[in-house]
């Protein structure tokens, strides 16, 4: 390990990692030249494609002119509307054509053209063919003797060849200064690529050069990795045993402890009922066997009420605690009486329809009673639903129940996470090999879907209860 803490002193890497340092410095200036090269090629490539559009706009400009001068002159000779067809189409044409020519002039160095002049052409010699063909269509061959309206049409369309031939002299002039720019551009970019070329070479050398001398010192240090991951391993394995043995225990702990609280649940639910309730019962016996007369009609009114009150409270924190119709009747019996009691005065339509719930043990019917209650206070609670269906059937070696409600849903799309709600029934459902999924609704409001793994081989041994 000397040896190796020597090779790997800092000291001996200060010359190579200088040494890729400046060449990295280097590349990276030579590549940052090149990007600012590409960048130019790339604007001056755009100019030059900008400045050729001119050109050839120019050029369709002019073209366009030549069919109204031989159209219209076609006409006046001959007197036959054929010869009108392509003056008809370029007359149709040249306003748009024009507009782009002025629009693609709209470069810096451009802007002195003698534009002014060349509208002041463009609209003479449309004049000029215009009245050229109103004037044939009017007099017949008789206006071939006016002489001054052809040389007219001649001179405009002279001014306007003039004209878009000084556009295309500028233009084949700046044609040539960016194809002059660009080769520079070019050079430039060749001699930055040799450059580059050079720095990397000599940043493979050097790398290459420190690859060999950090060699030796590798092997060493994965020499010693390989050892220590060895005693890593064995120490994860031994943490991840302890880990898991400190779940196990944990587990059992958290079933103990809901098995524990059930039972005394249970306890109090007994006790709620039989002692509670014989008591408001014996009162009630007393106060019906007292001599007519003997309380004032409204007080033994109030006194019946309080008792009957007293009566039907012990008998619903009785059933909070632990619901009777579940150990007598079963899930969908303890189920249909919790939606009836839950939402019958919120005026909710409720459906629990549940298929073979007698598969299941009464510790999973208990846990999913409870996640099922956890689920519609939610739902009584947040939902602003109209209704609410509880269904459930076998599927294979698990039982499956679905709470769906149609109210205003999650309002991301998903459960809140960190909700203690969703997190207590995903819990329960796990102390029994189970789970439980919240999710949107197909039709808008939530979807609770509960998923509980049967017992092999047969019946789930429905009334074995779950308290030890």
């Amino acid at each position: 390990m000397d040896g190796s803490a020597r090779f790997s002193s800092p000291a001996r890497l200060v010359p190579a990692l200088a040494a890729l340092l400046l060449a990295l410095l280097l590349v990276v200036g030579s590549a940052l030249h090149a990007q600012r090269t590409v960048a130019e090629l790339s604007d001056m490539t755009a100019a030059r494609a900008r400045t050729w559009t001119l050109l050839l706009d120019a050029e369709r400009t002019l073209s366009l002119f030549k069919d109204v001068e031989t159209g219209s002159r076609g006409f006046v000779l001959t007197g036959d509307e054929r010869y009108l067809d392509p003056y008809l189409g370029a007359r149709a044409a040249l306003p748009e054509r024009y507009a782009t020519l002025r629009t693609a002039a709209g470069e810096a160095w451009a802007a002195d053209l003698d534009w002014p002049g060349l509208d002041a052409a463009v609209g003479s010699r449309l004049q000029f063919a215009e009245r050229l063909v109103e004037s044939r269509r009017r007099q017949g061959r008789e206006a071939l003797d006016d002489p001054a309206l052809l040389a007219g049409g001649k001179a405009s369309m002279d001014a306007v060849r003039a004209r878009i031939g000084e556009i295309e002299g500028r233009v084949a002039a700046r044609l040539a200064e960016i194809d002059a720019a660009l080769e520079v551009l070019r050079a430039e970019s060749r001699r930055a690529g040799g450059l580059a070329a050079v720095l990397v070479v000599v940043l493979v050398l050097v790398a290459t050069a420190v690859l060999l001398r950090e060699r030796q010192l590798r092997i060493r240090l994965e020499t010693a990795l390989r050892d220590s991951n060895r005693t890593l391993d064995a120490r994860v394995q031994a943490r991840t045993a302890e880990l898991a043995a400190a779940r196990d225990r944990i587990a059992g702990f958290a079933a103990e402890l809901e098995r524990s609280i059930e039972g005394e649940r249970q306890r109090l639910s007994r006790e709620v009922h039989d002692q509670i309730g014989q008591v408001f019962t014996a009162i009630r016996m007393i106060l019906r066997g007292l001599p007519p007369g003997s309380l004032p009609g409204e007080q033994a009114a109030v006194l019946e009420q309080a008792v009957d009150m007293g009566v039907a409270t012990a008998r619903r924190i009785a059933a909070e605690l632990r619901p009777p119709l579940l150990d007598d009747l079963g899930l969908q019996a303890a189920l249909a009486h919790l939606a009836e009691r839950l939402f019958g005065p919120a005026g909710i339509d409720c459906e629990v329809a549940l298929a073979g719930s007698e598969a299941l043990d009464l510790a999973q019917s208990l846990a999913i009673y409870r996640i099922v209650q956890e689920a519609c206070s939610n739902v009584l609670r947040h939902a602003a639903a109209r209704r609410l269906v509880i269904q459930g059937e076998a599927a294979g070696e698990t039982y499956r129940i679905v709470v769906c409600d149609d109210g205003r849903g999650l309002p991301d799309g998903t459960p809140r996470p960190g909700g203690l709600g969703i997190l207590g029934m995903q819990e329960r459902a796990a102390l029994l090999g189970g789970r439980v999924r919240v999710e949107r609704a197909a039709g808008g409001g939530v979807s609770v879907c509960i998923e509980m793994p049967l017992a092999r081989g047969g019946s789930g041994g429905g009334h074995e209860s779950p308290v030890a």
